[in-house]
């Protein structure tokens, strides 16, 4: 990857899958030591049909750098309860829009969007990547969505600081999901 090419933000297409998943797998936590956990990582690792239907909805963006993809985030619909199996993330999440305020208004009574996964390789960080994914977001899905809600690993402060720092996301709750802790997230679109 060049040092000086310019990331393009880009809709992610089917011909997308392979690399996304092979990023995904890069940082998802089981595959990481460690002493590289500390640098941010991935929860979940979805397979390859999750990224093509995503991308059959238009929720992916990646970033591209000189042909390489770089980065990805994900924005879908919130799941209906019937497709959330119970101790998933997803259910969690359910549960907790249910008895949860954002700004004054519970949670399940929004157009409520999941955000997430978002990767940026290492070496691709420090670009501006987050920041342009944040914009373009926020474009493409303020007229479906007013809230997005998202999860974050308690022991992954990386990516804590940059969601609530550089997303302006505020913590609304914890939960645990096989043992570990997870902060439940929001921001308005």
């Amino acid at each position: 990857m060049p040092d000086q090419a310019s990331p393009l933000i880009r809709l992610a297409t089917p011909a997308d899958v392979p690399a996304l998943t092979a990023l995904e797998a890069r940082y998802y936590v089981g595959n990481l030591p460690p002493e590289s956990r500390a640098h941010g990582f991935i929860s979940v690792e979805h397979p390859a049909e999750w990224f093509a239907s995503t991308i059959a909805g238009d929720g992916i963006h990646v970033a591209e750098i000189a042909g390489e993809i770089v980065g990805f985030i994900a924005v879908t619909a919130l799941p209906r309860g019937a497709e959330a199996a119970p101790g998933s993330f997803t259910r969690a999440m359910l549960d907790l829009a249910e008895i949860t305020n954002f700004r004054g208004r519970l949670l399940a009574g929004q157009r409520v969007a999941c955000r997430g996964p978002v990767l940026i390789a290492e070496a691709a960080r420090g670009r501006g990547i987050y920041t342009a994914f944040n914009a373009v977001t926020r474009e493409a899905y303020r007229g479906r969505f007013d809230v997005g809600v998202l999860f974050v690993a308690a022991d992954n402060p990386r990516s804590l600081h940059t969601t609530t720092a550089k997303l302006g996301a505020e913590s609304l709750a914890s939960f645990e999901v096989s043992g570990r802790r997870y902060y439940f997230l929001a921001y308005a679109f």
